[in-house]
């Protein structure tokens, strides 16, 4: 791909963003949502009855935000209860009923203490509106339970809160297949989500992928030993590569939040991959070791902005073999052996002003998705040091944008794109990608999406390669089945839920879409734009953790057909395709 094919692909990437960032409408994030859509934040905001004679209480709903906040804010909280509730609880009366007992019997519940370290709200401080939102929005983000939403009660001049979870089933099997392209790939192991009801993750698995075969652990948490922290080990061997990484952070939980921390570390080495045509073109060892601190401060003002600035010390080393390439591969692919020893200092500047909206039945079918459609600008520039340790003297820019919008009639949209480079004579190894799409929702189980991904490279490191195929979005088609320094990808998908808690185990829905892709450079071959169309069928299981997705979709190849064939073909997986 020729520099100003480059050049022009990643100029077009960052005028969408700052197009799309001219129209954004900043706004709080405690904003009410629409009333067509699903309770947004001020419904946390909702009082319940007493429990006790005598307590003045106010009953208020979501159009009377305002007054709700005017009785509550700044008022401190008596107590918090909380209650944790098993996976079905209420049983429910059906045949099923002694499976439903059987599976309460065999969880072990989620810890009151657990749920409590997530709160930013706590007895004895002022309550505000913006802290019990964001409380239930951290809740949300856990992988092993399902809140319901935080209820407040007046009770003279102090606020009692109330919040109630309903566990997850999270010691499963992981048994996880896709196919796509004519292949089949999975993984088999085991994955516990909730160690003792501490909220403790730890998994182990033997994983095929189209890089090669794995074994992978991993261990990880929240709010480790009552402390703010966060914690990460995983380790993995096998064809596919060996890998181990571990962090330890305390990082930015809220808004509010004034200072966070992180610590981190990673190697990794692999016989790493090249595609051409859907078939492998070249392979070469290499191998990366990455150590990283950060320390970073933040404010949040009035006005809804948040403003964070980041410091941070990083160490990477990487190594290439020579590369070995298939017979009739293009002279491009070829390499020797190279090392390359980066040591940078850096500073980073963020502007964010978030608008979190709450939908259902977009990426997941049963419960509350939380999606930002505020704005964020974040800058970031080092110096790569040769007194350092580094190969030489450089210079080093990331910049990253985030834009959303929400209309009431015609959905909501979000955009982001980011850019990065170093740069020693003139730019090297600029990497650009940009993410957007487009959510509607014309019926309550109805989601129309419409997204487009584009990824540009030049002068890029050896191993950067954006492949389109069978498992992401190109579903007609090879896994490999498009490859190249740049890449464009397009698809439009209706998604629908056609019935709900069938006998309380499984949601049922299914999909209609259309995909289109291209690539260019070193393994694009000048291949024209494939497209296809489908249909498929999605199923959930809500009380299961992680809420995956389960698609089965039969896809079309409609140009180019497949070996001039225009047969149909299956694919599936755990999540969604794009």
């Amino acid at each position: 791909m020729s520099g100003a094919r480059k050049s022009a692909g990643i100029a077009l990437i960052l005028a969408l963003v700052a197009c799309w960032g001219g129209v954004v409408v900043p706004c709080a994030s405690a904003q009410a949502a629409p009333a067509d859509t699903l309770a947004s934040a001020p419904d946390s905001l909702v009082l319940v009855p007493p429990a006790e004679p005598g307590d003045a209480v106010m009953a208020f709903g979501l159009a009377s935000d305002s007054v709700v906040r005017a009785r509550c804010e700044g008022a401190i909280i008596r107590q918090i209860r909380v209650q944790c509730l098993d996976i079905f609880d209420p049983v429910p009366e059906s045949r099923f009923s002694g499976i439903y007992r059987l599976t309460n019997k065999l969880h072990l519940r989620t810890r009151e203490s657990t749920v409590r370290s997530q709160l930013l709200i706590s007895p004895g401080k002022p309550w505000t509106a913006d802290h019990v939102i964001e409380s239930q929005r951290l809740l949300r983000g856990l992988e092993f339970m399902e809140p319901e939403v935080i209820r407040s009660r007046l009770v003279n001049d102090s606020v009692d809160v109330w919040i109630v979870t309903h566990d997850q089933w999270t010691t499963q099997p992981e048994l996880n297949l896709e196919r796509g392209g004519g292949r089949t790939y999975g993984s088999v192991g085991f994955t516990e989500r909730n160690l003792l009801g501490l909220g403790l993750g730890i998994s182990f698995a033997l994983r095929d992928e189209p890089t090669g075969r794995s074994r992978t652990a991993e261990l990880n948490g929240r709010r480790l030993f009552g402390t703010q922290l966060e914690g990460t080990f995983k380790a993995g061997t096998g064809r596919g590569g060996i890998t181990n990484a571990m962090s330890l952070r305390d990082p930015f939980r809220s808004l509010d939040d004034t200072r966070a921390w992180t610590v981190g570390f990673s190697r990794s080495s692999a016989d790493q991959l090249l595609f051409r045509s859907g078939s492998v073109a070249a392979r070469f060892p290499f191998r990366q070791e990455q150590g990283q601190i950060e320390y970073g401060v933040g404010q949040r003002f009035t006005s809804g902005l948040v403003r964070r600035y980041t410091v941070g010390l990083t160490v990477m080393d990487r190594r290439y073999g020579i590369t070995t390439t298939e017979p009739g591969v293009p002279i491009s692919f070829a390499a020797g052996e190279e090392e390359l020893k980066l040591r940078w200092i850096s500073g980073r500047v963020t502007f964010w002003e978030p608008h979190f909206i709450e939908r259902r039945g977009i990426e997941l079918f049963d419960p509350v998705e939380d999606f930002d459609v505020g704005s964020l600008v974040s800058m970031e520039g080092g110096m790569v040091l040769r007194a350092l340790g580094s190969t030489a003297d450089e210079g080093l820019a990331r910049v990253r944008l985030e834009a959303g919008r929400e209309t009431r009639r015609f959905g909501f949209g979000t955009l982001k794109g980011r850019v990065s480079t170093r740069i020693r004579g003139g730019p090297r190894e600029t990497l650009a990608k940009l993410d957007a799409r487009w959510v509607q929702q014309p019926a309550r189980d109805v989601a129309i999406v419409v997204a487009a991904l584009g990824e540009v490279a030049d002068r890029a490191p050896r191993e950067v390669q954006s492949v389109v195929g069978g498992l992401n979005g190109l579903r007609a088609y090879p896994v490999q089945a498009l490859a190249g320094t740049q890449v464009w990808r397009f698809n439009g998908e209706t998604r629908w839920v056609a019935k709900r808690n069938v006998w309380d185990l499984a949601s049922i829905g299914g999909a209609v879409f259309v995909d289109a892709a291209r690539a260019w450079g070193p393994g694009g071959d000048r291949e024209p734009w494939h497209h296809d169309a489908g249909f498929g069928l999605r199923l959930s299981f809500p009380h299961a953790s992680l809420h995956q997705v389960a698609r089965f979709d039969v896809a079309f190849p409609l140009s180019p057909s497949r070996d001039g064939k225009r047969e149909p073909v299956f694919s599936f997986g755990s999540s969604q395709a794009f």
